[in-house]
């Protein structure tokens, strides 16, 4: 009879493709880090979140995409840049953030897709936190101002950043500080945030 023993075997990577498996809370604690540094040496923190409907996401039909795709529910959080030598504390720039989980990668593959080749994203509400606490649908003027977005997936996860400045600007050349803050928002974004 053989006796030898073997070393225990890693999990797989693609543990994590399977929702039975992934056992990380569907909450902003878990998904969203609390702060985060841009490639541009400046910090941004959350400073509104919450767990959100999915058919708060969007209009009508872009809720019913995420409701086909078994995605009910959105983790939302917003960001606001902090004071430091590379900032401009006088206009911040703020990003929204929402973190969608999906029953597998497959899906989830699906839904990037759908909001990145498919302009859906450009239709995502962008969130702002409002006095008091919590988190409020930005007004339409957000959506004329210059703005950046970055989607992320990592396993079933796909977030979506909405980068803009807080005076609404439509000055383009607002784009690299933009397109810094909404990349690193979005793939700060995800399990690895759980440290459960």
């Amino acid at each position: 009879m053989d006796d030898t023993r073997q070393a225990p075997r890693l999990p797989s990577p693609d543990s994590w493709d399977r929702a039975s498996t992934d056992e990380t809370p569907f909450t902003a604690d878990a998904l969203l880090p609390r702060r985060f540094t841009n490639d541009m040496d400046i910090e941004f923190a959350r400073i509104a979140e919450d767990t959100r409907l999915s058919s708060e996401a969007g209009p009508s039909d872009l809720a019913g995409e995420l409701a086909r795709r078994n995605c009910t529910e959105v983790v939302v959080g917003v960001y606001v840049e902090q004071p430091g030598p590379h900032a401009t504390p006088e206009n911040p720039v703020y990003v929204s953030v929402q973190v969608f989980a999906f029953p597998d990668v497959a899906t989830a593959q699906d839904a990037h897709k759908y909001l990145g080749d498919e302009g859906g994203s450009w239709r995502l509400t962008m969130w702002s936190d409002r006095d008091g606490g919590g988190l409020a649908p930005s007004l339409g003027k957000v959506y004329r101002s210059y703005r950046w977005r970055y989607s992320w997936r990592v396993h079933r996860y796909l977030t979506v950043a909405l980068a803009y400045r807080a005076d609404l600007t439509n000055d383009g050349s607002i784009g690299p500080w933009l397109a810094a803050a909404a990349r690193r928002a979005a793939v700060s974004t995800g399990p690895q945030n759980h440290h459960g």
